[in-house]
This record gives structure tokens, C-alpha cells and sequence, in this order.
């Protein structure tokens, strides 16, 4: 074969990559403005689903925390299903789902009802962002895959806060079954979309799986503790954004519902947070600022209880980035020491993150209940203050590789553990992503 020939085929070959990885790209971005939209729509919009349903605050929240708990219950069964029929198939199969969970879920009767279509369809959530990164690594280049890995997070972060705010005016005008449905109407778009645009990956090989490596993370005491710092950190995030609104609404504040959904703009300083990490852990080192992101969430927790309006909103923007900052050095800890067995290591911190969102998310309802905000302020408090106690008793990884690990995107965070133990890094459960 003559070299001009050679020269054709490869240039031809790497504009097939580029036009995979433009899939690819567009698909994730389907996945995580659609997934993370319909998941988080209902926080803004509790105070009116209380008065409509005549149910407490801590039982209008089970709207919110039955969908993340059914996703975090989720994950291990969508990786257990993509390693039987592929990874394309499952993600079809719970964007299919997930769309027709959107449209119908807000129609449902009766607030128990509300509230168990919730849950099913976190479940069929679960499936995106716990096979999304899996289906980047067995199709995008090398060269390509950390920066859609954190295109990816972008997406997840834009659709957990454009959910949030664009439901409330709407449902302000047409109620908020309209609004949760319109969300879901465009949720149903992306999601069809995202089905369409699924490229087919490479076959490949999964690797061994251990039986024991998930009770060997559970009897190491540096990971659970890990474990527990992503539960305390996004249960002290979740309990604010969930009764804040409840506080605004009331006097001296009087906020309409379109008002107070501003507040959701504080995530923009958890978006900046987790982006900062990698910068500040490679500088000072991993546990200090682990440490200092959980008691930025017990500040934050602090300054909401001052009564000027830019006190609260101040505080919320430092408990959020808090909460992100400490999220995205957990993950990254959890990722760097788990020399085998990272699928399972992954798993338990994405049920342990999820499971805190939704326990902490319900249990400030009855701190609001009975105390009102200076209960949920000392809640918040509480769980930063106990998050940091954990980060300080988890050591600092010894080895070399765990610290050029640190503080890197999910993607080469993963390979760098990988690289470490010498086994594949195929795994199909990832990070939770920062929502």
C-alpha cells in the first residue's frame, strides 16, 4: 500500500474519533442536564406541595429523598445489569424509564402515591450517572477522556440548578404538578436524544471481581470514614436548600417563591468549589483541606442563623462550597485507596452519599418542625463539625501514587489508582457527580 494511501486511512481514522467523541460528548451532556434537572426540580417548589398535600415540612421533603435514595439503591443493580447486556443497552433502557417517569410522576393522585413514583424513578436515574463514565472509557480516545469526564460533571452541575430554578416560575403561574410536568416534558427531549446518540463501545473486558473486597472497604476504617464524610457533607447541604425556602417565605423575609429560587445560585460557588480542589489539595495536601471544607460547612451552618438576608444567602454560599470542595476530595481519597476492588469502593461511597441526601434531607423536617431554623442551622452544624472529626482521623495516603491521585478529575483519578495496582480500571460504578 503506497504512503498517500496510509496517510488517508489514518487521517480518516482520527476524524471517525472526533466525530465519536462529539457523540459521545453530546450524549453525556443529554444525561446529566436531564438527569440532575428532573432529580432536584421539586426542592424549590416544597413549601407549595406542603400546602397543597396538607403534609409538614419533613414530609414534603420525602419528595426529594425518596429520588436520591432510590438512585443511590440503584447503583450496584445498574452495574450489575450492564455487565450482562452492555452498557448502551442499560443507559437506553434507563433513559427510556426515566422519560416516562418524568411525565407521568407528577400526575400521580395522591401524595403517597407523589412520593413512591419518586422513588422509582430515581431508581430508573441511577442508571445514568453510575454507567456514564464507564461508557466514556470504553469509547472516547485517551486524549479526550478527562476533559469530557469533567464536561460531564459541567452538565450535572448546570442541570441540578437550571432544574431548580426553572420550575418555580412556572409552577408560580400554573401550579406545580405543571411545572414538575414541564420540566419533564423537556427531560423526555433529552433523554430521547441521549438514546439516539448513544455511540456503540468497544467491547471489553471486565475485570475480576472480589466477593470480599466490599466488606474489606467496610471493615477499613479510613474509607468508612471517607464513606461517612460524603453522607454528613451532602445531608448538611440538602437539609438547607430543603427548608430554607420555608424560613424566606415567612416573616421578616415574606419572599415570593420566585425570590427565594435565587437562593439555588449559591451552587455556582459549589461549582467553583469542586473545580479548586485539585488546585488547593496539590498545594497543602489532601487532608487539611478536607478538614477545612467540612468546617467551612459548619460556618456556613452558623451564619444562617443572623437575621439580615445577606448573612443567610453569605452562609449558604460557604456551606455550599464547602460541601463541593469536600465532596471532590472525599471521592478523589476513596478512588486513591482502593487499590483493588475500586467498583465496589465507588459503589458504597455513591449508596453512603445518597443515603445521606436523603436521611438528613428528611430528618431536618422534624428539626424545623419542632425549633424552626435555629434546629436546622445546629443540624448543619452538627454534621460539619463531626465531618471534620472524621477527616482528621483519616491518614494521609503514603504512597506516591495516592498523592499524584490527589485532587485530579474522577476519570484520572480512577486511572491513576488504577495504574497503582496494576489491574483494569473498567469498572462500570463511578463517583457520584457533583449535584
Amino acid at each position: 500500500m503506497r504512503q498517500s494511501d496510509l496517510h488517508y486511512i489514518y487521517l480518516d481514522g482520527c476524524n471517525g474519533g472526533m466525530r465519536a467523541d462529539r457523540r459521545l460528548g453530546a450524549a453525556l451532556w443529554c444525561a446529566g442536564l436531564a438527569a440532575f434537572s428532573v432529580l432536584y426540580a421539586p426542592q424549590g417548589l416544597l413549601t407549595e406541595i406542603a400546602r397543597d398535600a396538607d403534609v409538614d415540612p419533613s414530609r414534603a421533603s420525602l419528595v426529594v429523598s425518596a429520588a436520591t435514595l432510590g438512585l443511590g439503591v440503584s447503583v450496584l443493580p445498574w452495574a450489575w445489569l450492564s455487565d450482562r447486556i452492555g452498557i448502551r443497552r442499560a443507559m437506553r433502557i434507563a433513559a427510556a424509564g426515566a422519560a416516562i417517569c418524568a411525565v407521568s410522576v407528577p400526575w400521580l393522585p395522591s401524595y403517597t402515591a407523589l412520593v413512591g413514583g419518586r422513588f422509582l424513578q430515581g431508581i430508573a436515574l441511577g442508571g445514568i450517572p453510575a454507567l456514564a463514565m464507564a461508557l466514556l472509557h470504553n469509547t472516547a480516545t485517551a486524549k479526550h477522556a478527562t476533559a469530557m469526564a469533567g464536561s460531564f460533571v459541567a452538565a450535572t452541575s448546570l442541570g441540578g440548578l437550571g432544574g431548580r430554578l426553572l420550575v418555580v416560575p412556572i409552577a408560580d403561574h400554573v401550579g406545580w404538578r405543571v411545572g414538575l410536568f414541564a420540566i419533564g416534558c423537556l427531560v423526555a427531549a433529552l433523554m430521547a436524544m441521549l438514546i439516539g446518540l448513544l455511540p456503540r463501545p468497544e467491547a471489553a473486558t471486565h475485570p475480576r471481581r472480589s466477593d470480599a473486597s466490599a466488606l474489606t472497604h467496610l471493615r477499613n476504617p479510613a474509607m468508612m470514614a471517607l464513606f461517612g464524610i460524603g453522607a454528613l457533607l451532602i445531608g448538611g447541604m440538602i437539609a438547607v436548600f430543603n427548608y430554607l425556602p420555608f424560613r424566606l417565605e415567612q416573616p421578616p423575609y415574606l419572599l415570593t417563591p420566585d425570590l427565594v429560587s435565587l437562593v439555588f445560585l449559591a451552587y455556582l460557588a459549589g461549582t467553583a468549589g469542586s473545580r479548586s480542589a485539585g488546585w488547593l489539595t496539590e498545594r497543602v495536601g489532601q487532608r487539611p483541606i478536607l478538614a477545612m471544607a467540612c468546617l467551612l460547612m459548619a460556618a456556613g451552618g452558623a451564619i444562617t442563623l443572623a437575621q439580615p438576608l445577606y448573612l443567610v444567602i453569605a452562609g449558604v454560599v460557604v456551606l455550599t462550597a464547602g460541601m463541593f470542595i469536600g465532596h471532590a476530595v472525599a471521592s478523589s481519597m476513596v478512588a486513591a485507596r482502593a487499590p483493588s476492588g475500586r467498583a465496589q469502593a465507588a459503589a458504597l461511597y455513591n449508596i453512603s452519599y445518597y443515603t445521606g441526601s436523603s436521611a438528613f434531607g428528611w430528618l431536618a423536617g422534624f428539626a424545623w418542625q419542632h425549633a424552626h431554623w435555629p434546629l436546622v442551622a445546629a443540624l448543619v452544624v452538627t454534621l460539619g463539625m463531626t465531618a471534620c472529626a472524621l477527616a482528621v482521623v483519616v491518614r494521609q495516603p503514603s504512597d506516591a501514587t495516592a498523592k499524584a491521585c490527589a485532587g485530579q478529575s474522577m476519570t484520572a483519578s480512577r486511572a491513576c489508582s488504577s495504574s497503582a495496582s496494576g489491574t483494569s480500571s473498567t469498572s462500570t460504578t463511578t463517583m457520584p457527580s457533583s449535584s
